[in-house]
Order: structure tokens, then sequence, then C-alpha cells
């Protein structure tokens, strides 16, 4: 999810939020205006300062509800059960190298740093700081659990420590604002904002930001970026039933890495332009969709929809005239047809395939040529091309996945048992909590690209896995198999 639709999405709660505060706020003046004061003949002026904090706070707790809550489905399956451990998100971020998963991360603290400014702000019982720690630990435990209970979301005990850490470096912020509001007043200063104590507040901060640059730092230091098939969590070895092929080579080898292409957004646009442009279309800029690994092109006839990844320049392309040639009834495919014939739609559409790449149908009217690491002008081809083919219509949609790889350098792999032996360990990415019954059937070497635009290598194990065709990937490079 981006920072746009992020913000989006917290404005439209903000705005629920605002709404039931004021009325809130209302009722309270009715209540003041008509019970109490014509009814009770009471007398007491009404506190608004309090019920204005009253008000904020709710609708502060309308955002925090919304986008926890009211935002999540019940759509995890397996996951809706599972209880992450400490750092679970964390170490999934730093696989992936994920712009989106660190938000996500860093957005649970900025969550929860308002409660802690705002409650000392309203009662002088929470300007002890372990109140108002303890107050953030307990709202974010409850909306937790109620995650857990009703389905709308996964119990994170990183969520945990990320709130309540949001909600001491709010702290941290009111009794800095607090020391130097006294300060501009002239006034004495409240019991405990001393200034060493006031500094005390700043530590969480200070960690968050130190523990934040010490891993970005390490990941620059890295000659080459994290292997998307590492694993997150070790599963129970009790839920993992192990059968087939168990004597794999010892041996270690030296295995070559690759560089891919990786674009900018700028050329990302400009290569989709160009793909276009062979369509005779035209970018709707107006629609255009960045995120942080892909951009989402559409021609202004809305004919064409192209997703191209960054990573490696893959792209996907939708001719929806041809798939749906009248309104409402969709096209049929067309089975059995020659590679020639494929071929030739491709270059008919300014695509073409590598001459040696592997030609197959691979269901009716889909047609996939596969390169295995072709040989070309001094790189090296690896992936494949599928596309649906509608007969004279033409090509409907196209899933380009061949990769250019430029050679960089060896590296020192584990052996084929060594990864053999992960998989019996439970040391590979799979659900949590789910048994699996796999049957090896053979091990080869696949590439995978990595979190810096690197070419990496893969153990990847054939299998049956609970009695349907599989594939197990395990990273080769010692050091980079996690």
């Amino acid at each position: 999810m981006s920072v746009t639709e992020l913000f989006r999405i917290g404005m439209g709660y903000l705005k629920g939020g605002l709404i039931i505060g004021t009325l809130f706020v209302l009722l309270c003046f009715l209540g003041y205006g008509v019970v109490y004061r014509k009814l009770c003949k009471g007398r007491k002026k009404l506190p608004f300062p309090r019920l204005l904090w009253w008000g904020i706070l709710i609708a502060y707790f309308g955002v925090v509800v919304g986008v926890t809550l009211l935002l999540r489905g019940s759509y995890y399956g397996y996951a809706n059960d599972v209880i992450h451990p400490l750092f679970y998100s964390y170490r999934e971020a730093w696989i992936h190298w994920s712009a989106a998963a660190w938000r996500n991360i860093i957005f649970n603290f900025c969550m929860f740093v308002p409660l802690g400014i705002w409650l000392p702000v309203g009662f002088k019982a929470f300007r002890k700081f372990w109140r108002t720690y303890l107050a953030g630990f307990m709202v974010t435990l409850l909306i937790e659990t109620v995650q857990l209970v009703t389905h709308r979301g996964i119990f994170e005990w990183d969520d945990v420590l990320g709130n309540t850490v949001g909600t001491m470096i709010g702290y941290g912020m009111f009794a800095a604002g607090y020391l130097l509001w006294y300060a501009a007043s002239r006034r004495k200063r409240g019991r405990g904002f001393s200034v060493a104590n006031v500094l005390a507040t700043q530590i969480p901060l200070v960690l968050t930001i130190l523990g934040f640059a010490v891993i970005w730092g390490i990941y620059e230091r890295q000659e080459l970026g994290n292997n998307p098939n590492g694993y997150v969590e070790a599963l129970d070895k009790s839920f993992i039933a192990m059968t087939g092929r168990d004597n794999f080579s010892n041996a270690e080898m030296q295995l070559p890495v690759y560089r891919v292409q990786t674009l900018t957004v700028q050329e990302a646009r400009e290569k989709g332009e160009e793909i276009l442009a062979n369509l005779n279309a035209e970018v709707d800029e107006g629609r255009t969709i960045v995120y942080d690994n892909t951009l989402v092109l559409y021609s202004q006839s809305s004919r064409y929809t192209l997703w191209l990844t960054y990573q490696g320049g893959e792209y996907d392309l939708t001719d929806f005239d041809v798939t749906f040639p009248e309104e409402g009834e969709r096209g049929s495919t067309v089975a059995g047809a020659e590679e020639e014939t494929i071929r030739e739609a491709l270059r008919d559409i300014g695509m073409y395939v590598p001459e040696d790449a592997k030609f197959t149908e691979y269901h009716p009217g889909g047609y996939r040529f596969d390169a295995d690491m072709l040989a070309y002008q001094g790189i090296k081809l690896n992936g494949a091309l599928t596309c649906e083919y509608y007969g004279e219509a033409g090509i409907a949609h196209v899933k380009n996945s061949i990769i250019s790889c430029m050679p960089y350098k060896e590296f020192l792999a584990i052996s084929e048992q060594e990864a053999y032996e992960k998989i019996e360990n439970g040391e590979f990415s799979y659900p949590q909590g789910t048994e699996a019954a796999i049957e090896v059937q053979s091990c080869g070497i696949k590439y995978s690209i990595d979190s810096k635009g690197f070419y990496q290598p893969d153990y990847c194990f054939d299998c049956m896995i609970n009695g349907k065709a599989g594939e197990i990937r395990i990273p080769a490079l010692k050091g980079n198999s996690k």
C-alpha cells in the first residue's frame, strides 16, 4: 500500500472520527443545557476544555479502530490463529527489503505517538511516565486480541512493541513540550519534569532511530541484496513428513551471480510508452499508477493495460479488444497453434522471442516460451514468456518474464545435501501451523532477483507437496541461506 493510499484511508477514518467526536461534544452540550441546567437545575459550569479533550480522543480512537479493525477483513485463512513471535515482521521486511513492509512497521510507531502526547495533556495521573506507557501497552494488546478473536487481522507482538514504543515517544514529546512551556512562562516546573528526567524520556526515540539506522547501514554494506526465498521463521518439524529422494551431493561449489536490469520510474515509463507505441496507442497520463515495485499504464482508449516491474523489466500486457471483441461477450482462444504462428503474432505487436527458447502449449490456447540461461550477445536470457492466442484477432495477453542477466561474479554455495537438510529442519518458506507431506523428486538450480537487483542461485527441489506438484527453493549462497 502506497503512502498516498495510507494517507487517503487515514483521512477517511479521520473524517468519521471527527464526526463521532463532534456528535459526542454536541450531545454533552445538549445534556448539559437541557437535562442538567433546566431539568435538574444544576449551576456548575460545563468544563469545555475537558469536553474538547474527550472529543479529540474519541476522534483519534476512531482512526485507530478504523485502520486496525474496520480496514481488515476475515481473509487471512490459516494465519488468523497464528500468533507471530517478536521481530517476525522485521525479518520478513528484511528478507524482501520491502518499502511497504518497512513503512507499515514505522506506521505502527507513529500511530500511537498521539496517544502518548494526549493522555498526559488531559490527565495529571498520566504525567507519570509508567502510567502512559502501561496505557499504550494495554490499548494495543486489546486491539491485537480483538484482531485474533474476530479474525480481522493477525496478532503480532511486533505491533504491540511498535505501538507501545510509539506511546513512549509521544510521552517524550509531551515531556519536552511541557518543560519548554514552563520555561517560557517562567513558572516553577512540575514535579518529575526536570531536564534530566525529560532527557531520559527521549531514550525510546533515540533507540528507535539508532535501530533503524543500524538496519539500513548493515543492508547498505552488503555486496548482494537479500534473497526473497529465505525463510522468516523455521517450521515446527513435527508438521513435516519427508519422503522420496534424500541422497544429494555434499560437494560445495562456486555458482555465478548475475546483474539484472533495474529501471527507474522514468525508465519504466519510457519502456511502457515504447511498448504501447508499437501498438499505435498512447499512454493515458491521468490514469498512471506508481507503486513501490511496479508501474501501471493505461492506453487512452482503455484498450490496453500494461504492468511493468522495475527490477528485471518484466511486463504484463492485456488487450481488452481481443479478450472482449463485443460488449459482454468474451472471445475464444485457439488451441493447437504452431510455434511459428505464435511467434508471428507476437512480432505483429512488436515482441520478439529468443530463437532457442523452448515452445510449449501449457493449456488450450495458452502458449509459453522458456529461456533457460540462453547465451545472447554476451549476456544470459532466463525466464518465460506466456501468451494467449485468439486466432485472427491476435494475442490478448502477454506476460514477458524473460530477464537479461549480465555476469557479475561467482560465490561459494552450500551443497545440495545442506539445502535438503534445511527442508528437513523446516528452514524454508511455508505457512506456519500447516502440515507438509513432502515427496522430494529432484534438485536443480534456478535463479531469483534479490533486493539489490542481483540474480542469485537457489536450489530448487521439485516435490509433491500434500499430493500436489510444487517446488521448494533454498537460497544457495553461503551466508545468504536464510
